[in-house]
C-alpha cells in the first residue's frame, strides 16, 4: 500500500442528520493514493451516505471532507469533479437511444466543452475542442475494451457493457479518484466477476485510486486493499480484506449472530 504522507481522501467525523434522525455520527477513515478502498458495511449501515457525502450530492451536518488537502466539505458534485472525483451511480445513468461514443462525451463536454456561443457561432476553437473531446471518449473506451462498439446504440449492449461506458464516462475526464456506487448491482455472477477483474486492471494499469460502494462481499474481498465497515451509522472496523474478515464485530454486524458468551 502507498506510504504518502497525506492521504488523497480525508474524512473526519462525519455527520448527517435526516430530521432528528442520526444517519451517520462521527465517521473517520482515509483512502491513501493509488489504493482500491472499499466502503461496506450492512444494509441500512449508513455506508451510501457516507458516499454521498464524498461526492457531494449531501451536504454533512457537521466533519470535515479533505481531497487532495482541500477542503471540500459541502462542495456542489460539478466543483468536486472539477478538482478530481469522477463518480458512477448505482443505477446506470445512459441515454439508451444514442452511440456508445455520445454517451462517453457528454461527460466531457459537461467539463471541458469549448461553451455555448463557441459552438453556436463555429467557432474554429469549437472544432478542436470537438476533436480533443472525441479522441479522450475513444481513449477511455478503448481501455475499457470498449473501442470497436462507438458506434453502437447503448441501449443494444449486454448490460455489463452498458456499466463499462459509464465506467468509460467517468474515466474520460482524467480523475484522481474514481468513485464507484455499487458497480455491479443488478449482474448476475458472470458479469460481477468480469466487472470486478475490470475494476482491479483500471487500478493497476492506470494507479488509479477508486473507492468503491459495494454489497457482494467476494468482490469486494477479491481486489479491494484497504476496507472500512460503517454499521449503523458509525465506524465499525478498518483494515486489509484479511483484518475485516477475521473480525469478530464485523461477523457479527453481517451475520446477526453474537460470539459466544460464558453465563453464570
Amino acid at each position: 500500500m502507498p506510504g504518502n504522507s497525506a492521504p488523497l481522501l480525508a474524512v473526519r467525523r462525519l455527520c448527517k442528520d435526516f430530521g432528528g434522525i442520526r444517519a451517520l455520527s462521527s465517521v473517520d477513515f482515509e483512502i491513501p493514493e493509488g489504493v482500491l478502498a472499499g466502503l461496506i458495511g450492512p444494509n441500512g449501515s449508513g455506508k451510501t451516505t457516507a458516499f454521498n457525502l464524498v461526492t457531494g450530492v449531501l451536504k454533512p451536518t457537521s466533519g470535515q471532507i479533505l481531497f487532495r488537502d482541500i477542503d471540500v466539505t459541502g462542495n456542489a458534485p460539478e466543483r468536486n469533479a472539477e478538482l478530481g472525483m469522477a463518480r458512477t451511480f448505482q443505477n446506470i445513468r445512459l441515454f439508451r437511444d444514442l452511440p456508445v461514443i455520445d454517451n462517453v462525451m457528454v461527460g466531457l463536454h459537461m467539463r471541458k466543452g469549448p461553451g455555448f456561443w463557441s459552438t453556436v457561432l463555429g467557432l474554429p476553437r469549437a472544432a478542436t475542442a470537438e476533436r480533443d473531446i472525441r479522441r479522450a471518449a475513444l481513449e477511455a473506451l478503448d481501455v475499457l475494451g470498449l473501442a470497436d462498439k462507438a458506434e453502437l446504440v447503448v441501449g443494444n449492449l449486454p448490460y455489463g457493457d452498458q456499466r463499462k461506458v459509464e465506467f468509460a464516462r467517468a474515466l474520460a475526464t482524467g480523475p484522481r479518484l474514481l468513485l464507484l456506487d455499487e458497480p455491479t448491482a443488478g449482474m448476475n455472477p458472470n458479469e460481477t466477476a468480469d466487472l470486478g477483474r475490470t475494476i482491479s486492471k483500471l487500478h493497476k494499469d492506470l494507479s488509479l485510486t477508486v473507492l468503491l460502494v459495494e454489497h457482494d462481499m467476494k468482490m469486494v474481498m477479491g481486489i479491494c486493499e484497504q476496507l472500512t465497515v460503517i454499521n449503523q451509522g458509525k465506524m465499525l472496523a478498518a483494515g486489509t480484506p484479511h483484518e475485516i474478515q477475521s473480525n469478530p464485530a464485523v461477523i457479527d454486524a453481517y451475520l446477526g449472530r453474537r460470539r459466544d458468551r460464558k453465563h453464570a
